[in-house]
């Protein structure tokens, strides 16, 4: 089990705080995890948890907008926010210093925002031109995030772009956000994790001066996200204009995360999919010269084996002109039926897994990242301790794990978005 300094507490309105105390140098990261994503954004409002990620920064009666930004500069550190399916991380890394500052920024924020019909307009039209740049500018229109899902699954929830429908940001009202705001931007729908050259004792009790005083709020019900594997598979053929040559996108619903196969499939997610030794470059590109990049994986909108309900294991593959997209996907069908067959050569196997785990481990280092993963432990897994187990639980799956996870991405179970070149008719 990975050695790593864990502490946690719960304040009296609800909100979690862990801590990981790390003397090796005078820095912290801090992650503030709201249980809301895009899964759980109301029907009819695609694009609101995202929308509300940039409208956390617009500024609060006690610090006008700029002040979260500037405050952060002038302490030689950086902030950002991120929009997940299940969650909303706020982060930020500093000098230790600035510990106390950023908490009351943090507090500020959560205790009250500074709502305005200006504020509304101007982030919403903030957001609309990501979706131009990111989505709509996009040779295949980012269709891995926003078609492909409306494919596999079948609940909203799990099924809508989360990104955002311009139709429905537009019909947002400032009634709409003080009702969002409200019902998730709570302490007992947070988790906040701090990670660094800190002492855990001064932390919860700087936690409990800044935001002991915010009241908790009844939650809504969380919708159940689970679904039962696809019945039958399908194909939606669309066109790309931008693109210049085709490229497909194949998912399948996963398990609950607390099934024995999360594991396994992450291992064969990264067996299919990490680098120019992965199965499907050597398969797809190389020998069979059809394919020209291969990506995707399992939870690869979110992280690790943090999700609610169910996930998607992701294979994306941008193929050469004149193939047909059945070939590909016989291909695609070939590689994960020999390794349903045969399981996995030791020393591939053992490589993949080192290449995980040590991916992982680095990215602890960062005092931001670890918070994050800290956060993302308690609120998914209710213990913030659960990092440790990571390694451990990765270095148990075996060559047989692997085989019987493939059963997972059955043909028959799979949904598949093509795009093809040309102009949509």
């Amino acid at each position: 089990m990975l050695s790593l300094h864990v502490e946690s507490h719960t304040l009296a309105n609800g909100l979690t705080v862990v801590v990981s105390e790390d003397r090796e140098a005078p820095v912290f990261g801090l992650c503030l995890l709201y249980r809301v994503g895009s899964r759980l954004e109301p029907r009819g409002r695609s694009g609101f948890a995202h929308l509300f990620e940039h409208l956390m920064f617009e500024g609060t009666p006690g610090a006008a907008k700029g002040v979260f930004d500037r405050a952060c500069e002038a302490s030689g550190g950086s902030n950002n926010g991120q929009t997940r399916p299940d969650v909303t991380l706020y982060v930020e890394n500093a000098p230790v210093g600035a510990l106390d500052r950023f908490l009351w920024l943090e507090a500020d924020r959560m205790a009250a925002l500074d709502f305005s019909q200006e504020t509304l307009d101007n982030q919403r039209e903030v957001v609309k031109e990501e979706i131009r740049v990111n989505v709509q500018n996009d040779p295949y229109g980012l269709f891995e995030y926003g078609e492909l899902p409306k494919q596999t699954f079948e609940k909203w929830e799990n099924a809508h772009d989360g990104y955002g429908d311009f139709h429905d940001l537009d019909a947002a009202t400032l009634d709409d956000v003080r009702s969002f705001f409200a019902a998730f931007y709570r302490p007992n729908n947070a988790v906040l994790a701090v990670a660094g050259d800190v002492r855990a004792g001064d932390v919860v009790a700087a936690v409990e001066r800044y935001f002991g005083a915010i009241p908790p709020a009844p939650l809504p019900p969380r919708p159940d996200l689970a679904e039962p594997p696809r019945s039958a598979p399908v194909v939606a053929v669309s066109k790309a204009p931008l693109a210049n040559t085709p490229a497909l996108a194949a998912g399948w619903r996963m398990p609950p995360p607390d099934h024995p196969d999360v594991f396994p499939l992450m291992v064969l997610g990264e067996i299919l999919h990490l680098g120019r030794s992965s199965r499907l470059f050597r398969g797809l590109v190389v020998r069979d010269e059809l394919a020209t990049e291969t990506w995707g994986g399992f939870n690869p909108f979110q992280s690790y084996g943090w999700y609610d309900g169910t996930t998607i294991f992701l294979s994306k593959i941008a193929y050469r002109s004149g193939i047909a997209a059945r070939r590909v996907l016989d291909s695609l069908d070939g590689e994960i039926a020999a390794i349903a067959r045969d399981g996995l050569p030791g020393d591939e196997l053992l490589r993949v897994k080192t290449r995980i785990a040590s991916g992982w481990l680095s990215a602890l280092e960062s005092r931001q990242e670890r918070a994050i993963e800290l956060a993302q432990a308690a609120a998914f897994g209710g213990d913030a301790a659960l990092v440790r187990e990571l390694p451990a639980r990765l270095d148990a799956v075996t060559s047989e794990d692997v085989a019987r996870a493939a059963g997972w991405l059955s043909p028959d179970r799979r949904a598949v978005v093509v795009k093809e070149p040309g102009a949509a008719g």
